[in-house]
């Protein structure tokens, strides 16, 4: 064998870790596999986006006397409805959101449930499911409404019994990893690190309709359509230091954005003065939708700010230097940095 200088030993183990083949996780090698090679050619975007939002005040009462919320159901899939057919005004919606549906198209949703006291609403997911089965003739057999943990998930409410479809956890609890789990790291290292992705989401369903929950956030500013792909992945806690870069680096895996094609906000009660963890502290009355996940959470922002406003509390903006992942989002052409309202 000739020998070969530093630089060139530098530069191979350089182009190594590239491909992802360093040994970062479970002590063996993580190879790239073809779902997760990237061809695709992804110019950022310039034109605004279609957000839909819609506002009922009917859809949550709110008791003077204790300050519970109560969401109510039939003005929830009104809302969903509505926001639909703002995007796609002709025609049926979702057979233009989803174009490359059929029958046999296994359908995900992926909601959050980790904060116990702001999940993902369970009537908006209810209206989601049937939306899918009337609007798109969808089999109810075919949906999986799922988190990262089966645990979280029935302490929000979500059976299949309650959802009227499939429920499904990554894995049961944090002491019991049993359940479809995760998959190898076969898109190797991002950001530092090889994610492994929800089998849920790889091996189970074919398309996924994302529903994040609108919650300000002391890593990232706010939650929305982008962070709630750390749901999907084993090692969330890795990707939090270096948000601004790993996040639209994860997202950008084709695994994750080619399956993930619509996106839902509950803005029904949401959390706009706290973390990510804090109870509710607003009642938005609000679903947003787009196709487009940085348009949706660049909206979610603008969203959260104005309900601070209104608050007169004196709260300082939202961080700004915490954000930068939407403009690296934008520049590795994941979705726009402007929007237009619709509805």
């Amino acid at each position: 064998m000739r020998k070969s200088s530093r630089r060139q030993v530098l530069v191979a183990g350089a182009a190594v870790a590239a491909s992802g083949c360093f040994p970062d996780v479970g002590g063996h090698w993580p190879v790239l596999s073809d779902a997760c090679r990237d061809a695709d050619t992804l110019p950022p975007a310039t034109d605004p986006s279609p957000v839909a939002e819609v506002l009922r005040d009917d859809a949550v009462t709110v008791d003077a006397a204790s300050q519970r919320a109560t969401l109510n159901a039939g003005p929830i899939r009104e809302m969903l409805d509505a926001a639909l057919f703002a995007l796609v005004p002709a025609g049926s919606p979702w057979r233009s959101l989803l174009p490359d549906w059929t029958p046999d198209t296994r359908l995900g949703i992926k909601i959050n449930v980790l904060n116990e006291q702001c999940p993902t609403s369970l009537p908006l997911v209810q209206a989601l499911v049937g939306s899918l089965v009337d609007g798109l003739g969808a089999s109810r057999d075919q949906i999986i409404v799922w988190d990262r943990r089966v645990d979280e998930l029935e302490r929000a409410g979500f059976t299949e019994d309650a959802v009227g479809a499939k429920v499904m956890g990554t894995i049961r609890t944090v002491t019991d990893s049993s359940g479809p789990g995760y998959g190898d790291p076969t898109c190797g290292v991002v950001a530092g690190k090889a994610p492994r992705l929800s089998r849920i989401l790889t091996d189970l369903t074919d398309l996924t309709i994302n529903v994040p929950v609108l919650k300000t956030h002391d890593i990232c500013g706010v939650t929305g359509a982008l962070k709630n792909i750390y749901g999907l992945i084993d090692n969330p806690g890795d990707y939090h230091q270096n948000i601004n870069t790993a996040l639209p680096q994860l997202y950008r895996l084709p695994p994750i954005r080619r399956a993930l094609r619509f996106h839902v906000l509950d803005a029904l009660i949401a959390v706009t003065t706290g973390g990510t963890s804090s109870a509710p502290d607003t009642v938005p009355k609000r679903v947003l939708a787009s196709a487009d996940p940085l348009a949706l959470d660049r909206r979610a922002l603008a969203l959260a700010e104005q309900l601070r406003d209104e608050k007169q509390l004196g709260l300082k903006p939202v961080d700004r230097s915490v954000m930068g992942w939407m403009e690296n989002a934008q520049a590795l052409g994941l979705g726009s940095l402007t929007y237009e309202v619709k509805g």
